[in-house]
């Protein structure tokens, strides 16, 4: 799976043309409503013929590129490139043009590989007999030409491939990450987080939050948005910590490539000195967010403790905060509209001067703030349907009635995706 070398002289045109033929497609998967954000970080990262697509966006890139791409993607759930498309009535047609490709372009009959199943499909009605027959395929494929058959592992494989079916279309891709890139490495063994990885870092894009401007997680749980902004400030690749991508099992593969990816990387780091205060009631939550911390290397990045939000007073005079509370699913609350209207009156009486954001599945709840929203975001996270709000706080306003606000909403299909 080598990619031939381009020539990126300063003439025109027609190697724009050539770049754009010569360089194999991707397609990085995302969470609905992120399209755009990962469109301009695919862009950043040196991504071209970029276009974004339902929940993911197409894009075109050399080795490196790639590289680039899943050290530093914070919006994408994986990053896959597809090899073989085909049309099949049924699951022997499946197997008959699977089991005819040319596997030993990708892999060779010692590779460990797993498939991931995708099914959408009136023809195909048991996702797990389609991933059966094109196990099948691969296998049988080698056994014929040489005897030797390739084994399957589900936890660790060299190669891990995604078959996607829409009604008879069938997409047979690679994944170049392998571990979901959702996962940074800094969770503790076992430990549960009600926030997906990629949502949180996109929440807090919506939001406008950036390095340098002060953040405030006083409800922080497992921690993710406090992980997922202290890893933005900390200014190296997201996924630094990780030796492991599926793409060093690709044939044509260049660990040397892959070295100077990263001391480029490093040397283009950019940490930025930003405060931060993470809070929570809860000792379990302060504690699973000082190990995650701990697992990266970034241990005094915030100010970490137990406080009750209600009481807890501003360190500084503006900034943003983000807050992901208890609705419902996750926790039980007595009286939700009543904690909400507490939640908009602690907004009203000591952060005057700040941003505010609110993540919450309960819509009814959400009204109780009863603060003027400036935008809204629907989300999902796993199969809960959320808003994302935000509130400009101004000292001395008045407990407005919640107006019309900017609202973006994504496809409104839930994402499969099960919360990070």
């Amino acid at each position: 799976m080598s990619d031939e070398n381009v020539d990126k002289g300063a003439d025109s045109s027609p190697k724009v043309s050539k770049i754009e033929s010569d360089l194999p497609l991707y397609f990085a998967k995302t969470l609905a409503g992120m399209e755009q954000l990962l469109v301009s970080e695919l862009m950043d990262l040196g991504a071209i013929a970029v276009k974004d697509v339902r929940r993911g966006v197409e894009f075109k890139a050399d080795m490196s590129t790639l590289f680039r791409v899943c050290l530093s993607s914070r919006f994408a759930l994986t990053v896959l490139r597809p090899i073989l498309s085909f049309n099949a009535q049924n699951p022997d047609e499946l197997y008959e043009e699977a089991k005819k490709w040319e596997w030993g372009a990708v892999m060779t009959a010692h590779s460990s590989f797993a498939i991931d199943v995708t099914v959408h499909s009136s023809i195909f009605t048991h996702s797990q007999f389609a991933m059966l027959r094109l196990k099948d395929a691969i296998v049988d494929h080698f056994r014929e030409q040489g005897g030797i058959r390739p084994g399957v592992n589900r936890e660790d494989p060299d190669m891990r491939i995604h078959m996607h079916i829409s009604n008879a279309a069938v997409t047979l891709s690679l994944d170049a990450a392998g571990r979901p890139l959702s996962r940074r490495g800094y969770r503790p063994a076992g430990a549960k987080a009600p926030l997906n990885e990629v949502l949180a870092a996109g929440l807090l894009a919506h939001s406008g939050w950036k390095p340098g401007t002060p953040l405030y997680d006083p409800m922080c749980g497992s921690g993710t948005f406090t992980m997922e902004a202290a890893l933005w400030t900390d200014g190296l690749p997201i996924q630094w910590h990780r030796r492991k991508f599926a793409f060093m099992d690709w044939r044509g593969y260049d660990d040397e490539e892959w070295w100077q990816v990263r001391d480029e990387m490093k040397e283009q780091r950019n940490k930025v000195h930003t405060p931060m205060f993470t809070w929570d009631k809860d000792f379990g939550a302060i504690s699973q967010t000082r190990q995650a911390l701990a697992n990266m290397e970034l241990d005094g990045i915030t100010e970490l403790g137990r406080a009750n939000f209600f009481k807890m007073q501003p360190r500084t005079e503006s900034g943003v905060v983000v807050l992901n509370p208890p609705y419902g699913e996750r926790l039980d609350l007595e009286d939700a509209p009543e904690f909400y209207s507490a939640i908009g009156d602690a907004f009203k009486t000591n952060w005057s001067g700040f941003s505010a954001w609110i993540i919450s599945s309960d819509a009814e709840a959400l009204k109780s703030v009863g603060l003027k929203t400036k935008r809204k975001i629907q989300c999902f996270n796993g199969p809960l349907e959320c808003r994302w709000v935000g509130f400009d706080l101004y000292k001395g306003s008045e407990r407005d009635a919640q107006s019309p606000a900017e609202v973006i909403e994504p496809d409104s299909e839930s994402t499969s995706e099960t919360p990070g």
